[in-house]
């Protein structure tokens, strides 16, 4: 039987789990100390914070922080410049896979070059081939030029392929004909060429020093022997006294190409002393003659006409180096 004691005594005994309270109140959290901040402090932050995290709540907080770390790590893939890792499997997945318009590409290329090597394999065998390499040169045009210095000329492209013919090389060399004044060339198929020739006309002829005489065309040009057949090349004579020999003839040459041919064909012979200084002399159709004072090349259509007006006044030598005062002696 328990006593009054015996229940104090037992109710004094500490039981496991349960803190001892002190009669003094020294167990108790003092109110100013430092725990007793916490509350405050809860209190001064955001509402969502001092709200109790339901179920869960770190789960979908964590998930949601991955996805942003995620979305991060992309946006900086996206932009190299800023430091971040460049995901480089798609693009090398984009180059690995074959896309069509790569293939087409691929084909038109590979068509192109079989038909290019094809051409260059073409145009090889048609060079090369023997049936088309020049052997037939047909020459039209000729009168005292002789044949044989065209063939001559024409020569070194026998045996040339048709095709690559240079017609323009092939006109240079015969045009260096002597008597050549133009050739025209054409490609004769399968293995030839047509050259068409017009000749140099000798309008006068000069005796040398040496006694030879030189036919000249209205160029100037020295021409062939054989040039003054069926012509009538004008004799002329360079003063022996003339300071400038050469240009009193060009002088000479420039008057003939540019005398009326109803002047020309009377002429029997010109001379000139300087190159502002010719003469010749005119026949006329009563057998007579007359000189004409012709002086330079220049005003050769008015002074020709002068001299027309005036071959039937009296006198035997018509003035026209100045034709808008023409003197008759």
């Amino acid at each position: 039987m328990r006593t009054a004691g015996d229940a104090r005594s037992t109710t004094g005994v500490s039981r496991p789990g349960r803190a001892r309270r002190s009669p003094s109140g020294a167990g108790r959290r003092p109110s100013g100390g430092p725990s007793s901040t916490r509350p405050a402090a809860r209190a001064a932050g955001s509402d969502d914070a001092a709200a109790p995290a339901p179920r869960g709540g770190g789960r979908d907080v964590g998930r949601a922080r991955a996805e942003d770390r995620t979305a991060t790590s992309e946006q900086a893939a996206r932009q190299p410049g800023r430091g971040g890792v460049i995901q480089a499997a798609d693009r090398f997945r984009d180059l690995v896979r074959a896309r069509p318009w790569r293939r087409r590409r691929r084909a038109i290329l590979v068509t192109a070059a079989v038909v290019v090597a094809l051409l260059v394999v073409a145009l090889v065998a048609a060079v090369t081939l023997p049936a088309l390499s020049v052997r037939q040169v047909q020459v039209e045009g000729l009168g005292y030029v002789q044949e044989s210095a065209v063939d001559e000329a024409v020569e070194p492209f026998r045996g040339d392929s048709v095709l690559l013919l240079g017609t323009g090389a092939v006109e240079s060399a015969v045009e260096e004909v002597p008597g050549v004044a133009t050739a025209e060339v054409h490609r004769s198929w399968p293995d030839g060429m047509s050259i068409t020739v017009t000749e140099r006309t000798a309008i006068a002829s000069v005796t040398q020093q040496d006694g030879a005489t030189v036919l000249l065309d209205a160029e100037g040009t020295e021409l062939p022997e054989g040039a003054g057949e069926g012509a009538s090349p004008v004799p002329l004579t360079v003063a022996a006294d003339a300071a400038d020999p050469d240009g009193a003839q060009a002088a000479m040459i420039d008057v003939l190409a540019q005398m009326p041919g109803s002047l020309r064909t009377g002429m029997t012979g010109m001379t000139a002393s300087s190159p502002s200084d010719v003469s010749f002399t005119l026949e006329l159709e009563d057998g007579g003659t007359k000189t004409i004072v012709w002086g330079d090349a220049a005003d050769a259509d008015l002074k020709a006409e002068v001299v027309r007006a005036l071959l039937a006044e009296p006198g035997s030598e018509i003035d026209v180096s100045s034709p808008v005062a023409p003197v008759t002696r």
